[in-house]
């Protein structure tokens, strides 16, 4: 089956994580980077969730799921290795119109996780369907060492200057973006620094003979 790719904002909305252990912990870390909020139900929890559950980073229940968790929930992930559980919150929360991933149970989901590389704003989701997550991570190393932080620094970088670079006319912008989106340009911003980079950004967009 071929999933639709998609990335969602989930800022303040709110995710129910079933499960409190080391695969729910590195969900709660990815939910919290995109500022969700989370609430975590399991009758135990590793320290790591107790102690973001009393700092008030996150929402914990210390009980088993209960179907009334659902309520106001966005969207919901299981991380159990109960299988008539993982089968209920998939059956209770697609009869409320909730999106749900049972971790590593394809046929159970309505979205997977890809593996993610991620610099900054950058993120380049590998997937491949469900059928072989290992292959999807082995992806994810081999690229990991080709983008580095200066992909994310320009992007930053670009990110407050775009409304700018938008109101150049068309031909001087698209020599513009030519210039910046090449390898000299990131290898600059890797050697030389994001200031000197940046100050060499601006003479391109405000000089009068950037280019």
């Amino acid at each position: 089956m071929k999933y639709y790719p998609i990335f969602l904002n989930l800022k303040e909305r709110t995710v129910l994580l079933v499960g409190a252990g080391e695969i729910s912990l590195q969900k709660i870390r990815g939910l919290r980077e995109c500022e969700a909020r989370v609430h975590v139900v399991a009758p135990e929890a590793l320290p790591e969730i107790q102690q973001l559950a009393q700092s008030g980073t996150i929402e914990w229940n210390q009980r088993d799921y209960r179907t009334d968790d659902l309520a106001g929930k966005n969207l919901v992930i299981a991380a159990t290795d109960d299988k008539d559980l993982q089968k209920r919150i998939a059956s209770e929360a697609r009869e409320r119109g909730l999106w749900v991933n049972i971790v590593d149970v394809p046929p159970l989901c309505d979205f997977i996780a890809p593996a993610l590389v991620s610099q900054g704003d950058i993120q380049i989701a590998i997937s491949t369907g469900g059928a072989a997550p290992a292959l999807a991570k082995f992806i994810r190393k081999k690229l990991e060492p080709i983008i580095g932080p200066e992909y994310g620094q320009l992007v930053q970088m670009v990110q407050g200057l775009r409304p700018d670079i938008l109101k150049l006319p068309k031909a001087r912008r698209l020599s513009l973006w030519d210039c910046i989106v090449s390898q000299q340009f990131l290898d600059q911003i890797r050697t030389a620094g994001v200031q000197q980079a940046e100050t060499q950004l601006k003479e391109w967009i405000y000089g009068k003979h950037p280019f």
